[in-house]
């Protein structure tokens, strides 16, 4: 009876033992499970921080170099086209009715003057065809530097510019030389403000030495003398509103009236302001800088300290000297 007794309480213990295994078993770990709880919890929250801060969807196969912070204004254009000139973008990207574009801030190193020179043509229209930019004088080999801090996404050989450096800014504007004997800087070179980009020249569709300065925003040109007092070489102001009608208006050369072609936006026979005792000369067809003395009262030398020309300079019709 002991016996059975001994092997009963045997069995009840072994039978016992594996009811608990089992019940623990069934019962799973409860520390598992708040582990496998957190996890769930933090994956969530990765996709939820992923979603609000993604503000341009870039797919995770680019690779660094190919991201859109590797150039300026991607965001605004979209494109970064090293081979097309004149690229032409819709008005649809162009949102709202105005946009400010930042001159100067805490961010960027400034402006510079590309090159301090006399004005000889303005913005609008000359000899029956429109003029995007602005032509500061200058000889050839004098350098030619950078406005704005940016990107060189064009650096060549074309056909009108001649030799042609074209830079797209942080900022939205793209800034364009012209007309350069040398090119000294490569396509997509970072460049800062002031940094050398060229040698002044005469190449491409160019009567004599000069710059062609010029600025654009989304491929259409605006007038630099609204952004540049070129009397003191600086911004007029560190930020500029432009309005989307302007380019449909006082910026659209192509669609202007031809009654309004010769007087709209075109500096080419006004004078700018300057020194109260400053006289502009316009050159005509067929003046020398003899010529233009004698009528003014002055000498030749006198003419070229005050305007920053030799006694050798070719004179453009439409072209001011100071007198």
């Amino acid at each position: 009876m002991k016996k059975v007794n001994s092997l009963f309480s045997g069995s009840s213990l072994v039978l016992l033992a594996m009811i608990m295994v089992i019940g623990s078993a069934l019962a799973g770990n409860p520390v598992d499970k708040t582990k496998k709880k957190k996890k769930k919890e933090v994956k969530k929250e990765v996709k939820n921080v992923d979603d609000t801060t993604r503000i341009i969807p870039i797919p995770r196969t680019l690779a660094i170099t190919d991201s859109l912070i590797m150039f300026p204004s991607y965001d605004l254009y979209c494109s970064w086209d090293t081979s097309v000139v004149h690229p032409k973008y819709s008005e649809k990207e162009f949102l709202g009715d105005s946009v400010v574009i930042q001159l100067l801030d805490d961010y960027n190193c400034g402006f510079v003057m590309p090159f301090r020179g006399p004005i000889t043509s303005g913005y609008g229209w000359r000899r029956k065809r429109p003029h995007f930019g602005t032509d500061i004088n200058l000889e050839t080999g004098d350098t030619v530097v950078a406005a704005f801090e940016g990107k060189v996404r064009i650096a060549r050989m074309t056909r009108g510019y001649g030799n042609v450096v074209i830079i797209r800014h942080p900022n939205g504007l793209e800034t364009v030389y012209g007309h350069l004997s040398k090119l000294l800087v490569q396509t997509e070179q970072d460049v800062k403000a002031g940094e050398l980009i060229g040698l002044g020249g005469n190449t491409g569709h160019s009567y004599g030495s000069h710059l062609h300065f010029e600025m654009r925003f989304l491929g259409k040109s605006i007038d630099t003398e609204d952004l540049v007092d070129y009397e003191k070489w600086e911004l007029k102001n560190t930020s500029f509103v432009l309005y989307k009608d302007d380019f449909k208006s006082s910026y659209n050369l192509h669609n202007m009236s031809a009654s309004n072609r010769g007087k709209a936006k075109s500096h080419v026979t006004s004078a700018p302001a300057g020194p109260k005792n400053s006289k502009y000369y316009v050159v005509r067809k067929g003046d020398t800088l003899v010529k233009i003395a004698a009528r003014n009262h002055t000498t030749v030398k006198a003419l070229c300290q005050k305007n920053g020309i030799k006694a050798t300079k070719i004179l453009q019709p439409g072209q001011r000297l100071k007198v």
